[in-house]
């Protein structure tokens, strides 16, 4: 058995999130599930990161032992037939004794996605979040920026899953505007970047964006929320169907090339 490092896309809509559950399906689970199928033995599938219920990626990174006799480049091909169709392996690579997906990571990317207008979407209705209500984009715009740089998020994370240290740096915070769709939607990506995240912060931090462009938040208010430590200060969270972890980064790499969040 050698271990392999696995670049992983899967819709969440199914999923009681990434990790594994007792008494939910889980995508680890799912993996897990088909190693076993093709390498005759249970094997532990870890990931870089636990995405919630309900939410996507594009290219989150695990970490499986598989046989040393399947070449590499057919890995994808082999644990494809047996996985359900919402979760597919893009690709596989050799990977390290040592390396672990979740400590080794250095930066990753998620993006959250937007409808705006008074027609919802039939198609994709779960890729992103639609409201009928306009909202003040260029508002949301600029206080996007002010989660910039290494902050404490306690103000946005659930409190009952609050960490020690709560504090993280954010390297990238953008809200870029795509063009309309053919129903004239307008159609918003927020893609947010740092090393690592707290449960639910991104989700806070785009509700918390959203309250802002409805004049719920004044469009400074991201520094005192912060500063309150309180997850009462902050906007609720986004639903879990507009986000996707994008890609996950480790030393050496550089990362692709924007996607249109769930658009594409």
């Amino acid at each position: 058995m050698l271990r392999r490092r696995l670049t992983v896309e899967y819709d969440g809509s199914a999923y009681n999130g990434w990790q594994v559950h007792n008494n939910a399906p889980s995508v680890q689970e799912s993996l897990e599930k088909a190693v076993e199928r093709l390498s005759g033995r249970a094997s532990r599938v870890r990931g870089a990161g636990r995405t919630d219920a309900g939410v996507h990626a594009r290219g989150q990174v695990a970490v499986a032992e598989l046989p040393a006799a399947l070449p590499v480049e057919k890995i994808a091909e082999a644990l494809n037939t047996r996985l359900p169709d919402d979760i597919a392996v893009v690709a596989a690579a050799p990977a390290a004794d040592d390396f672990n997906p979740r400590r080794g990571c250095v930066r990753k990317q998620y993006s959250y996605s937007l409808s705006l207008g008074p027609i919802r979407p039939a198609l994709g209705d779960k890729r992103s979040w639609h409201s009928k209500r306009p909202l003040d984009v260029d508002a949301m715009r600029t206080a996007a920026s002010l989660y910039l740089g290494d902050h404490d998020f306690t103000s946005f994370c659930n409190r009952e899953l609050a960490e020690n240290d709560n504090r993280r740096t954010v390297e990238r915070s953008e809200l870029v505007e795509l063009r309309h769709d053919g129903a004239g939607r307008r159609r918003l990506v927020y893609r947010v970047e740092g090393r690592s995240f707290l449960y639910n912060q991104v989700r806070a931090m785009v509700g918390t964006l959203f309250g802002i462009g409805t004049g719920r938040f004044a469009v400074d208010a991201i520094p005192a929320i912060l500063a309150a430590r309180d997850r009462a200060a902050a906007g609720e969270s986004a639903p879990p169907w507009g986000l996707c972890l994008e890609w996950v980064l480790y030393p050496g790499e550089n990362p692709p090339e924007d996607f249109d969040g769930l658009f594409s």
